[in-house]
């Protein structure tokens, strides 16, 4: 009797369900899969000491495969549709387990693979970073025309690479359905080809958007044979030509109003200040997990009217209490000079500005490489704040002795730099944003005691102002008159910058002035460096410093910015890559309400809460709208459009990689930036002998008046 209980607990050890398991490999349960179905699994029994017996697979309840193994692997015919499965193992103690596989039998979905590379082009010893995206795959691998291979997870990956030579990778991903593959070249430009290049000039325009300004880019290109690159590919810009009937805003009212062609050269203003920005992408929220609906353009344009005095006349030509103009374009009709130019020479479609705010904190981001230390707002004429000391690009070439440059083309009170015109006190004084920075005042600065000027500064009677009331250093700080006599003289910076001229010819809206004004400027600087013996050696960036309110339909938000974007055009970056901080200064309410150095927001703005997505992720939520932009050299690849993230910042690291060192950066988010190197083509030099470009249009040579029609639109 004493053992008893020893032969109880054996027996019921057997009798008893053990402790197993089921592991199916194959299929995954929810997926799709092709008859006859894969199944491949693995069974454990550890409480029994004998171990599984066998297996089997069981298909809507009927036992219709058995295997006396520990494993099993086969194919079972089924058929189309869903399909309840359980794949079960039985042990030697009298126990079993099972796992459920509900699958449905049809064509699963193909395997998918893409990859890009950042940046396309790079100079010799550099590197680029290769992205990878695959679906539905078993493998993934990526090998180079160099002998390179590697291998990456079945969903894809990064890979730093860096060829010593053009080389085209090849990305293939294998599933059930097969192999695919894609390819992406990273073009190798030794360092010589890029000191080709000896001047930089960068002009900032104001207040437009990509769509309403170059939108309509594609048939224009299209009709003259201008969308064929000379490496025969077709280049198609992301514009608003197949968007007409699908985009449209409302009023407050509920009226809907869809995109239209502009007759006027001159609208009401607009505003993208930061409220007004995160409103334009959606009119009521700002949170993290905000709807990306593109709504808010209309009813922004409607509810601003900062251009309009009490009795409701405005600057501008008309009274647009309704806010359509914010759906407004324009196309080669009144833009024909930037058309061509852009047609000719090379256009990014992923340009944006770099904060989501108005002209002067995007100014400052960009002479800063991306920073504002925490101000979304003009820290002097908003703010009233001292000058920002905030690094620039002016104190790295400075450090590094390279010359550059600021020509201001108007004076604080609208005068054009060439021909003062003011008798007040400092009405002469240049309007550039470079006074924003405290590093401006060795070069520029108020005098209005008639000291002597100090350091390299001379009285402001070297630049025509009879008051005396400024010091300014002709050599860094000049009207625009000198750069025509720099390019003439051979004496034009390594970097150059021309301040758009305010209020004059900058093409902002509600000012009164046509944006035919502006065209023309822009023709006679560039045309003057097409015309100079600079022009063998130069790159000209034009843009604009922010998009000022009108409609575009590319999401300036991290994740997002894909999302209205026709998937002919094939895998486009996200602008995750460039939307970053660019330090550690985020946005902020500053205590009882006044602005300090580096917090200005108000009540109500985005930020302002802790769940708004800029409070969250600070600069990184959300960049500046698109701007139009044309890249103008003799290097630039002709008929040339971009798909790759970019904001002005791009161009201050362009000018640190040339002039000063590939490693040198003022901030995360310049070192973020392409290098632009993709726009440029060294050795065929495709615009050595530069284009004939037509001569802007005027109230002259179209016979009429168009800052003055009788409507807006159609």
């Amino acid at each position: 009797m004493k053992t008893f209980p020893s032969v109880l607990v054996a027996l019921l050890a057997c009798a008893a369900p053990a402790f197993a398991g089921v592991t199916v490999t194959s299929p995954t349960p929810g997926s799709t899969d092709a008859s006859p179905v894969h199944y491949v699994a693995s069974a454990t029994a550890t409480t029994c000491s004998t171990g599984v017996a066998s297996m089997g697979i069981y298909v809507n309840n009927k036992l219709i495969y058995v295997v006396n193994a520990t494993t099993l692997n086969t194919t079972i015919t089924m058929a189309a549709g869903p399909e309840h499965t359980v794949v079960e193992e039985w042990n030697h103690c009298g126990g079993a387990s099972y796992t459920t596989v509900d699958i449905t039998v049809g064509t699963p979905p193909g395997t998918t693979v893409s990859i890009t590379d950042t940046p396309a082009t790079i100079t010799a010893g550099s590197s680029s970073v290769l992205t990878v995206a695959a679906t539905n795959a078993t493998l993934v691998k990526v090998s180079g025309s160099n002998g390179t291979t590697y291998t990456l997870a079945t969903s894809g990956g990064k890979v730093t690479v860096a060829p010593t030579a053009t080389t085209t990778y090849t990305a293939e991903a294998t599933g059930s359905t097969g192999t695919v593959s894609a390819t992406s070249t990273v073009t190798v430009v030794s360092a010589g080809s890029v000191s080709a290049i000896t001047h930089v000039v960068f002009m900032l325009q104001e207040n437009r958007t990509f769509d309403a300004y170059f939108g309509m880019l594609n048939p224009y290109r299209k009709t003259n044979g201008w969308n064929i690159g000379d490496d025969g590919k077709d280049y198609e810009v992301d514009g608003i030509d197949d968007k007409l009937t699908k985009i449209s805003n409302q009023d407050d009212q509920g009226t809907s109003y869809p995109l239209f062609k502009l007759r006027s050269t001159c609208v009401d203003d607009e505003s993208s200040a930061w409220l007004e920005s995160y409103g334009d992408v959606n009119r009521w929220d700002f949170s993290s997990t905000r709807t990306i609906a593109m709504d808010g353009f209309v009813h922004i344009a409607e509810g601003y009217a900062a251009n309009c005095n009490s009795s409701g006349i405005c600057s501008g030509k008309f009274t647009d209490t309704t806010g359509e103009r914010a759906m407004g374009y324009y196309d080669q009709e009144f833009l024909n000079y930037y058309y061509y130019m852009a047609s000719q020479f090379a256009v990014s479609d992923r340009w944006f500005s770099p904060v989501s705010s108005k002209s002067i904190p995007n100014r400052i981001a960009t002479f800063t490489g991306g920073t504002t230390q925490g101000l979304v707002f003009d820290p002097g004429g908003n703010d009233h704040l001292p000058q920002l000391a905030i690094p620039s690009i002016f104190q790295e070439l400075d450090a590094a002795k390279v010359s550059w440059k600021v020509y201001y083309t108007v004076t604080q009170d609208l005068c054009l730099a060439s021909s003062p015109c003011s008798t007040t006190a400092f009405g002469n004084y240049p309007s550039t944003t470079f006074s924003s920075l405290a590093y401006s005042y060795q070069y520029l600065y108020e005098n209005p005691s008639g000291a002597a000027c100090t350091g390299t500064t001379k009285s402001s009677s070297v630049v025509g102002d009879p008051t005396h009331s400024f010091c300014i250093d002709p050599n860094h700080v000049a009207p625009l008159s000198t750069y025509y006599s720099d390019l003439k003289n051979g004496t034009l910076p390594s970097f150059a910058f021309i301040e758009s001229g305010s209020g004059v010819n900058d093409e902002h809206p509600g000012s009164g002035q046509s944006i035919l004004t502006g065209q023309t400027q822009v023709a006679n600087i560039v045309n003057a460096l097409m015309t100079s013996t600079a022009w063998k050696s130069s790159a000209f960036f034009l843009s604009y410093d922010e998009g000022g309110g009108p409609y575009d339909h590319v999401p300036p938000v991290p994740g997002h910015s894909n999302q209205n974007t026709d998937a002919s055009l094939g895998t486009i970056p996200d602008i995750s890559q460039i939307a970053v901080n660019a330090d550690s200064y985020k946005v902020c309410l500053p205590s009882g309400g006044v602005a300090t150095t580096h917090c200005d927001l108000l009540s109500g703005d985005p930020g302002v809460k802790s769940t708004d997505a800029a409070a969250m992720k600070g600069f990184a939520a959300q960049l500046g709208f698109r701007v139009p932009n044309i890249i103008i050299s003799p290097f630039t690849r002709r008929h040339y459009v971009s798909h790759t993230p970019i904001d002005h910042t791009a161009v201050i690291k362009f000018v640190e990689n040339r002039f000063i060192g590939s490693a040198t950066h003022l901030t995360a988010r310049d070192s973020a930036q392409s290098n632009l190197l993709e726009f440029f083509d060294f050795s065929l030099i495709p615009w050595a002998t530069p284009p004939a470009p037509p001569t802007p249009v005027s109230s002259t040579s179209l016979r009429y008046d168009p800052c003055l029609p009788q409507s807006m639109g159609p």
